[in-house]
């Protein structure tokens, strides 16, 4: 781990952050991280350990997984969004032993760490926490090798970006947006809020000229026109990823934004970020260009194995986990002509109507030809003869009956779908809403 600090050192001089009004280099950020070893090693003294941290910044954040890294212990970053509830069953499933308060570290009633942590001793590698959205099951809890998953960037090439920052430390987008930057001597730009005014007032102010974002938040951008009220003409790149886009929302960001390239990215909270290139700014095909992982499809399902694969869950079935490293991704992908993937979406999203199984992403598709309809969600409804129905919620900004839209989105379907893919029910909401991590709510 010695390469981290030696680069972050090679960088010293040079802005790390601009968040809270203020600039901070990254000879603060090392100053950080000496504080925060210093705190932690006065208290705790076996590793490895897990330790836990909420704080409200995005620098201090990542300071606290690059101490605990060099300490070889265990991080656990927890969301500041996350309910008092919701908090206290991460600390419980992580058997979090160890909180950084303001200024000490609080002990938890936990006593020792999960018995997966004993796969790190031997290496004497650290080790990171990390738990999923839950937006399709309850949220599942892994454990990162840290040195591993930190090992993956070493590769990263010095630049001079100034990107923009979205997502929080709690998760592997969040997380790889911002040793990307790091490691490469970028500027890490934290808007006021994680709002689209606030986003492109940044972009705006500070010249930003990378943007990563998820679909749905680069969709509430578009609804809210920040194009047109702000001078975006730095963003160089867009980059997009950690749920499906819907290729009507990409043809939309190209032509708002003419000057930026459209790149997609991809990896799992199992595997970490896999270096991927698109194929065109326009296209949603991606190849795997990372010569540190290897792929295939089986029957249509992407596995990937990469050194990086977490070592566990310590609260989920570990079916998906190969013995001989790979991992079964749960992403249905179709394999092009030139070698090229273009993801279809979870194998786990099918909806069962009838015995006929329907994929959700065919029928949204097809619903968001739709000017009127900014975006969709298709899902499942209980229904006594077919076991299952299909329900689509839409949100527009026109105003109208649930019947009326019904009527209106089976129309549009008849002869582009099969009779049993038609939305049976329909739901209205003028508000996209999106999750703590900026995806589809």
């Amino acid at each position: 781990m010695n390469w981290i600090r030696q680069r972050l050192e090679s960088f010293s001089e040079r802005t790390a952050f601009i968040e809270d009004s203020s600039d901070f280099s990254y000879a603060d950020l090392i100053n950080r991280i000496d504080k925060l070893k210093e705190r932690v090693s006065k208290e705790v003294q076996t590793a490895p350990s897990i330790i836990g941290f909420s704080f409200a910044r995005l620098s201090d954040n990542l300071a606290a997984i690059l101490a605990i890294a060099e300490l070889k212990q265990v991080a656990h970053p927890i969301s500041t969004e996350l309910a008092k509830a919701e908090r206290q069953e991460q600390l419980s499933i992580a058997s979090t032993q160890w909180i950084i308060a303001t200024t000490s570290l609080e002990r938890t009633p936990n006593e020792l760490p999960h018995k997966l942590v004993n796969q790190l001793t031997p290496k004497n590698d650290a080790g990171l926490i990390l738990f999923s959205s839950g937006t399709s099951g309850a949220p599942k809890a892994m454990l990162h090798d840290l040195n591993a998953l930190l090992g993956r960037y070493e590769s990263v090439r010095p630049r001079n970006d100034r990107a923009l920052q979205l997502l929080l430390a709690d998760h592997i987008g969040g997380l790889d947006s911002a040793f990307r930057a790091l490691f490469s001597g970028s500027t890490i730009i934290v808007p006021e809020s994680r709002t689209p005014t606030a986003t492109a007032k940044a972009i705006e102010a500070h010249k930003a000229n990378i943007l990563p974002a998820s679909p749905t938040f680069l969709n509430l951008m578009l609804l809210a026109k920040v194009q047109e009220q702000f001078d975006l003409s730095s963003l160089e790149i867009i980059a997009y990823g950690a749920e499906a886009m819907p290729q009507a929302v990409l043809d939309k960001l190209v032509e708002a934004f003419p000057a930026a390239d459209l790149q997609q990215k991809f990896g799992t909270s199992e595997t970490g970020a896999i270096r991927i290139r698109s194929i065109a700014k326009d296209d949603l095909a991606f190849s795997i260009t990372d010569t540190g992982a290897e792929w295939k499809v089986i029957e249509g399902e992407l596995w990937l194995k990469a050194p990086s694969r977490i070592l566990g869950y310590l609260n989920a079935d570990e079916s998906s986990l190969e013995s001989d490293g790979w991992y079964r991704t749960g992403d249905l992908v179709e394999e092009n002509y030139d070698g090229s993937l273009r993801i279809l979406g979870r194998s786990s999203d099918f909806i069962n109507v009838g015995g006929q199984k329907v994929h959700p992403s065919e029928i949204e598709t097809i619903l968001l030809e739709l000017e009127e309809v900014q975006a969709c969600k298709v899902t499942a409804k209980p229904d006594p003869i077919t076991g299952s129905a299909i329900h689509c919620a839409i949100t527009t900004s026109e105003a109208g009956e649930a019947l009326s839209w019904k009527r209106k989105l089976r129309s549009h379907c008849r002869g582009k779908l099969a009779p049993w893919k038609i939305p049976s029910s329909v739901s209205v909401s003028t508000d996209l809403a999106v999750n703590s991590r900026l995806k589809r709510d």
